[in-house]
């Protein structure tokens, strides 16, 4: 009696332990083996039963539940089957797609072209792309605050900031409804009311998501209240929403999304993260576009390539420069001569490195841009990333070197890594994938309610939610 009862405890702490191990990731795999089959039958002596249990729980457990969340995922993102991305063969250029992708990207035949009289089609885009043209020059007034979104949030920082977060809800009156909550992150220089992020954001509520858009500090239309504002590893203040909206009891999941920089702002956060993404955040999957991975393989880009450097370039700079000058008339009292950056070497730059060495590495704590591009580059981090994700990108990205892409750490056919899905189309330059030909009753049968790339975004999500939950 008293073995029987030793017996018995002895299975009820493994019991425990393989509750607490395995809670989560149960989440990602219903039907996963029970771990108790490989253990030895019941005969098997109380100390070798708990003996063998802990060699593979206890000695390292969180690499065993990494590379379990890692298999179900590896499953999940493989599966997927994307599209097929076919770009108009007369708007296929690179700067066509990357310029007139942000400023058509709404308009009435511009992301989906019918295959069926291709040329005929290609009129509603010549004709937006010159109702454009003023726009592009700076000619008409700036952007207003979008009325696409239900609700503003602000969230203060630790450090005495603040940032602003756009709601769109599925069911508005309720502020709610979505069978989970995208979080959305802009790239460089952008914020909510911008098409990629109205775009995208429609394409998630099209799936029954509701959506969260970060506005990173000082993107929002109204000026931060510290120098601090964002990089492309800065993840804090996406962490910081992660943290409240968990504080919150939101019980349904958190997927999250980004483009450009705010792609790599994603990938980062959930690599640095882990498994504490799951765990702590519940957040059960991602889909990223124009993600650059490290910006020591691009960062000659837009200084070799003389289009690049007139054109993306030089639009950037006038942003940048434009920052740098009310972060000194804001809290340096108008004194260009401060010791936190280099002001004048910043408003002298030209080129996107210069403002990077003179401005972002000092007031960020960087010892260079090379040590910027170091810390803040994603791909490092890639291989602990534990939720399905989903990368988009164009091998004419005119941002990136067209030599580079890590396409080593695709999970398609692997046993083992990250469940990362990568995806490069030909064609589709920076945040394009615009003008798609499509068959003529393509748009009768598929939601063509945003463009190619928030669509498949939105697809793949809709696709981990549809494995990863059973409700």
């Amino acid at each position: 009696m008293k073995r029987s009862r030793g017996n018995f405890i002895a299975k009820a702490i493994a019991a425990c332990f393989y509750c607490v191990v395995n809670r989560e990731a149960l989440a990602f795999a219903p039907g996963m083996r029970n771990i108790f089959a490989n253990l030895r039958t019941k005969e098997s002596t109380e100390l070798n039963y708990v003996q063998e249990f802990l060699k593979g729980f206890v000695e390292a457990p969180a690499e065993y539940k990494l590379k379990k969340y890692q298999e179900r995922g590896r499953a999940i993102a493989s599966s997927f089957s994307e599209r097929k991305y076919e770009a108009h063969p007369l708007f296929m250029n690179r700067h066509f797609q990357t310029i007139f992708g942000v400023f058509v990207r709404d308009s009435p035949g511009c992301a989906y072209i019918e295959r069926s009289n291709i040329f005929a089609e290609g009129f509603p885009v010549l004709k937006a792309v010159a109702g454009s043209i003023p726009k592009i020059l700076g000619l008409t007034e700036g952007e207003t605050r979008s009325d696409y979104w239900d609700e503003r949030e602000r969230f203060a920082t630790p450090d005495s900031d603040f940032f602003d977060v756009d709601y769109k809800f599925v069911n508005p009156a309720t502020k709610s409804g979505g069978k989970g909550t995208v979080v959305i992150v802009h790239g460089l220089e952008s914020n909510s009311n911008s098409t990629m992020c109205t775009n995208m954001a429609k394409a998630f509520i099209e799936k029954s998501m509701d959506v969260a858009c970060i506005n990173f500090r000082g993107c929002s239309g109204v000026p931060n209240d510290t120098i601090f504002q964002y990089h492309s590893g800065f993840t804090d203040d996406l962490v910081l929403f992660f943290d409240k909206w968990s504080e919150r009891g939101n019980n349904k999941p958190l997927y999250v999304t980004g483009f450009s920089l705010g792609s790599n702002v994603v990938m980062k956060a959930l690599g640095d993260l882990g498994m504490q993404a799951v765990e702590k955040y519940n957040i059960r999957g991602a889909a990223v576009s124009g993600a650059p991975f490290d910006l020591n393989y691009h960062w000659r880009q837009l200084i070799d390539d003389d289009f690049n450097r007139i054109v993306y370039a030089g639009n950037l700079l006038r942003s940048m420069k434009k920052k740098a000058n009310n972060i000194v008339d804001t809290y340096f009292d108008g004194d260009t001569d401060t010791d936190v950056f280099d002001y004048w070497g910043t408003i002298n730059a030209k080129t996107i490195p210069e403002v990077e060495d003179s401005m972002v590495a000092p007031v960020y704590g960087f010892k260079d841009k090379f040590d910027y591009y170091d810390q803040s580059a994603s791909l490092p981090v890639v291989d602990s990333i534990a939720v399905p994700t989903y990368i988009l990108n164009a091998v004419d990205d005119p941002f990136f070197d067209p030599d580079f892409y890590p396409i080593e750490k695709d999970c398609e056919g692997k046993s083992d890594g990250a469940p990362v899905k990568f995806v490069r189309t030909k064609h589709g330059g920076h945040l394009g994938h615009m003008f798609h030909v499509v068959d003529e009753d393509f748009c009768n049968t598929n939601s063509c309610i945003a463009s190619f790339a928030p669509m498949e975004l939105a697809r793949f999500l809709e696709h981990v939610h549809a494995n990863v939950f059973d409700l």
